[in-house]
């Protein structure tokens, strides 16, 4: 443990007291070329820099549990600043209480003092100033060195919620203004965290499932695509149905350009506010993997976005996501698809006048970090068409209890495939209301439709 009393873990760093001075000196010494080089590699570190911490920030800010926002920071800060250890501490009536550390403890961070008495944590928060220091009034004269410190304060609007302090870089040089900067960014991030959960925790005491179903619904609201995407050559048509209860479903339709584009449904496995950030997460992973990355296949994509949600995002054990994912090649006449765990969508060949299963992938995602996922692909022709849906579809039951199930959707399908999509998804949801004719309403649950159908030739 890194604290008072104990061994000295991190021995005392030498560090160049110049070397802003020997990088200047080092780019002065080479040719105009190389510095050139030397000057496009920093660049393009900083850009990869910012991505990475602006895909962080998407994340943080689609937390609402406290607990696992704190847990977030606290890692993503290490990483990025290089740190060995670190604490967050927050304000509890007034007074700094350690809520998440790393390596250390208060015990050891109390005992530095940094300026006019005051220790680290204490300065940060009262003065809600950042600290980035190699130099101190006062250390303890035993356990572990202390080489440097970044600490800043937790702060949204008029709030400061707390203080994050990292100690020490592991590469041994001392934290400096880039290092303040990038945590500064981070930070931010985490408070404007920090300030929604605590607006959520006291709107929920005043409206406790009225006001969860409003968040939620609002959440889902701002990731769901626009219906009218248009896209050349094709037809598509999306319907979502919702349920007293705000459910998990999630799809979206990324363009990437007049002939390729994205298609995405997936449904989690829990309601209200916990579904909705875990969708909102999702949706912002994929979105970000996508526009980075806009070749990546959609098995690469399934099995980056499953680390991520694994790593960073699902804590709980009962809670994942299954999704389906298809990139439509026009140009190409194909489409490349990976399914984790979901309904299999229905793919209609116009020649051979059949349904196909989508089914080649793997398991769903959010749980079981490291899987490789399968790749499915399907040639397409005018005519074509892919049905895809939620399980809320399967699984609306009437008043006796029965299942619409699988096979009455393919029903459905082939019976109703020659109208338009839109309208399609509308006779869709004409057959369930006449499936769940006298049935309870709270036994019913939301579900999502999605066709998408290749325009045909004209003669």
């Amino acid at each position: 443990m890194f604290g008072v009393g104990a061994t000295c873990l991190f021995p005392k760093y030498q560090v160049a007291s110049r070397t802003a001075d020997y990088e200047t000196m080092e780019l002065d010494t080479i040719s105009p070329a190389n510095q050139i080089f030397e000057l496009e590699n920093r660049l393009q570190e900083t850009r990869l820099k910012l991505r990475d911490l602006a895909t962080m920030g998407a994340l943080i800010t689609s937390i609402l549990d406290i607990e696992t926002i704190l847990s977030v920071v606290m890692e993503m800060a290490i990483r990025t600043v290089e740190g060995e250890v670190g604490l967050i501490q927050l304000n509890v009536d007034g007074e700094l209480v350690t809520k998440i550390n790393w390596g250390v403890d208060d015990t050891l961070t109390k005992n530095i003092i940094y300026r006019d008495g005051e220790d680290v944590a204490g300065y940060c928060f009262r003065r809600q100033a950042g600290i980035v220091s190699d130099t101190f009034e006062k250390v303890p004269e035993y356990g572990a060195m202390i080489n440097s410190i970044v600490a800043l304060p937790i702060k949204a609007r008029a709030r400061c919620h707390g203080v994050i302090i990292i100690i020490n870089k592991t590469t041994g040089q001392v934290f400096g203004e880039e290092d303040k900067e990038n945590l500064e960014i981070l930070v931010n991030y985490a408070a404007v965290a920090i300030e929604n959960s605590l607006l959520l925790k006291e709107s929920l005491e005043r409206q406790k499932i009225q006001q969860e179903l409003v968040v939620a619904r609002q959440v889902q609201e701002t990731i769901l695509p626009d219906s009218e995407i248009k896209i050349a050559g094709i037809n598509l048509g999306m319907t979502y149905c919702p349920a007293r209860e705000v459910g998990g479903d999630y799809y979206d339709i990324l363009k990437m350009s007049d002939s390729e584009f994205f298609v995405v449904i997936g449904d989690v496995s829990n309601k209200g506010i916990p579904a909705a950030m875990v969708m909102s997460a999702t949706a912002a992973i994929i979105r970000s993997q996508v526009t980075w990355s806009p070749e990546i296949n959609p098995s690469l994509l399934m099995g980056s976005l499953n680390d991520i949600l694994c790593d960073r995002v699902i804590k709980n054990r009962d809670m994942f996501v299954t999704l389906f994912i298809a990139h439509f090649d026009l140009g190409r006449n194909k489409i490349t698809y990976c399914n984790a765990g979901h309904l299999p969508p229905l793919f209609w060949d116009a020649d051979k006048r059949e349904i196909r299963e989508l089914r080649l992938g793997g398991t769903f995602v959010g749980q079981f970090p490291g899987i490789s996922y399968a790749e499915g692909v399907e040639d397409i022709k005018p005519g074509d068409a892919l049905f895809a849906f939620t399980d809320g579809l399967t699984e609306a039951a009437d008043n006796r209890n029965n299942l619409f199930g699988l096979s009455r959707v393919k029903e459905v399908f082939l019976t109703e495939k020659g109208l338009p999509p839109g309208r399609f998804c509308e006779r869709v949801k004409e057959w369930v209301d006449r499936f769940r004719e006298g049935a309870d309403a709270d036994t019913f649950d939301d579900f999502t439709l999605l066709e998408i159908k290749i325009i045909p030739e004209r003669a």
